[in-house]
Formats: C-alpha cells, sequence, structure tokens
C-alpha cells in the first residue's frame, strides 16, 4: 500500500490553493510527478504563510516520491511539517466546533431558562391574581355590611363589587381588562391601612361576641396594633389566604403568628381566656 493512501485523506492540502504554480503542481503530482517536482523546486518558499508553505512542503514530498519511489531525508521533514500543520489547523477547528456548540449550547439553556422564567412568572402572576380575588370576594361578603355607613369606604366597596362582577363575568375572555385587576389589588392591599374598615370591623366583633376587642385591648395593652388586627381578621372568620393577602405575609408567617396570639393568650391571667381562644380555633 502506497504511504500517500494513508496521509492523503489529512493532506488535500493543495486542491484549494491560491497560489497558481501551488494549482498546477497539485494538477501534475500524479500524472507528471517529475514536471510537478521541477515546478516546485523553482518555487522560493520564502515569504509563504504558513498554510502555503504546508501545501508547498506536502507537495515537494509528494512529487518525489511519485518520482522516486522512496523520500530523502529532506521530504520526509517537508512531509512531517506538512503533517504537523495539519493536525494543528484540524485540532484548531475541532476547538472552534466545539467552542460553537458550547455557545450554542449556552444559548439554548440561557433561552430554556428565560422561558422556564416567564412561564414561573406567569403561574405565579396567575396565582396572585386568583389569591387576590379570593380576598377580595371573601371581604366583599364579610365586611359589605360594616363598612355601608362608612362613606368613603361604602364608596370603595361599591367599585369592588363592580371590578368582582366584570372579572368573574369576563374571567377566560379577551374582554378581561388587565385594569380590573390593577384596581382590585390596589383596593384590596389598601384595607391593610384603612382604619374605618378596621375600626368597622372590631365594632362588629364586639356587637357579636361581648365586646371581645375592647376586653382584649383592656387585658393585653402590651400589644401591638398589628397583634389586633391579626385577632380581628382571624376572629372574622378570614381564611388564611386573605390574611395573608391583607398582610403581605406568606401562609406560615399567619399561621405562626395566629399560634403566638394564642400562647400568649393561654399563658395569661385573663379571665376571659376562653372568649379569646374561641374565636381563634
Amino acid at each position: 500500500m502506497k504511504v500517500w493512501r494513508l496521509i492523503l485523506p489529512v493532506l488535500a492540502l493543495a486542491a484549494c490553493s491560491r497560489n497558481p504554480e501551488l494549482r498546477e503542481a497539485a494538477r501534475l503530482v500524479d500524472s507528471l510527478p517529475d514536471s510537478a517536482l521541477t515546478m516546485l523546486e523553482g518555487i522560493s518558499p520564502e515569504g509563504m504563510g504558513e498554510k502555503e508553505l504546508a501545501e508547498y512542503r506536502y507537495l515537494s514530498a509528494r512529487a518525489f516520491y511519485n518520482t522516486y519511489f522512496f523520500l530523502d531525508d529532506d521530504h520526509s521533514r517537508a512531509l512531517a511539517q506538512a503533517y504537523a500543520y495539519k493536525e494543528k489547523e484540524r485540532n484548531r477547528l475541532s476547538n472552534l466546533a466545539l467552542l460553537a456548540a458550547a455557545i450554542l449550547a449556552t444559548l439554548v439553556l440561557y433561552f430554556w431558562a428565560r422561558k422556564a422564567q416567564t412561564e414561573k412568572l406567569l403561574l405565579e402572576q396567575k396565582e396572585e391574581n386568583e389569591r387576590l380575588l379570593s380576598a377580595a370576594e371573601e371581604l366583599r361578603s364579610r365586611l359589605g355590611g360594616m363598612v355601608k355607613n362608612e362613606k368613603k369606604s361604602g364608596g370603595q366597596w361599591d367599585t369592588l363589587d363592580r371590578l368582582c362582577e366584570q372579572y368573574y363575568i369576563y374571567e377566560g375572555t379577551e374582554n378581561l381588562q388587565p385594569r380590573i385587576l390593577r384596581e382590585v389589588r390596589s383596593i384590596v392591599e389598601g384595607l391593610r391601612s384603612d382604619s374605618s374598615v378596621q375600626r368597622s370591623l372590631e365594632q362588629s366583633l364586639n356587637a357579636k361576641f361581648s365586646s371581645v376587642m375592647s376586653r382584649l385591648r383592656s387585658e393585653f395593652p402590651a400589644w401591638k396594633e398589628e397583634d389586633f388586627l391579626l385577632y380581628s381578621f382571624a376572629a372574622s372568620g378570614f381564611s388564611s389566604t386573605t390574611i395573608s393577602t391583607l398582610l403581605e405575609k406568606d401562609k406560615p408567617y399567619v399561621y405562626n403568628r395566629i399560634y403566638r396570639l394564642k400562647e400568649r393568650i393561654r399563658s395569661s391571667d385573663t379571665t376571659d381566656k376562653e372568649l379569646f381562644l374561641s374565636l381563634l380555633s
């Protein structure tokens, strides 16, 4: 087997050479190798680029072998140098391919992550919208009667009624306007700082449960307003979802705070302990 069959697939350098003399030598190297060798010997390798020099060395070695059927030391070295250049080029192209693959993989992962993040945000937004509307509906049903005598709050609840009704009518259709949810969110979140609603809530609890809020404030004067507010929400029967919405806290926080309120009541000497605890159960 000729040596060229071993290296030809690797060293096909001259076929696309830009040097017209090298192209001509490549054309003659198999049919007229002695002519190709003479032509190559008349070419000075000085000033050649790395790729062109490798082509020159390869063709010289091949023309010499095809002419004399052996390689002398000079042409053996020339062939080895051409082969070394080709290996370097192959490694460079392999590294470029790996780099391109890495960049492509990075882009794929990036867009996948962006898509996953977008889907997560949309899901969180949907859950938040559902949570707000659920809280709005519960607040409307439980507090509607309490705020009718409060002119400002009554106006808010009328608006909330209208917005909630529109939401439930058009939910799942293209007619659902984002402003509806924005306004509902504004109203529901505003209730946590609406003192008139909070007073109405405490007054309602006092009327229904033997002045429970007044007695609670008297028995626990060191409590913070946030504690009384949380107690009034829980005593009014609001769900953990609604309470977490109003307090802007997650449900574990609400459960923990209510548990701590219960423990403080249990460890106290108040005679109204059973009443206070019964409204938190």
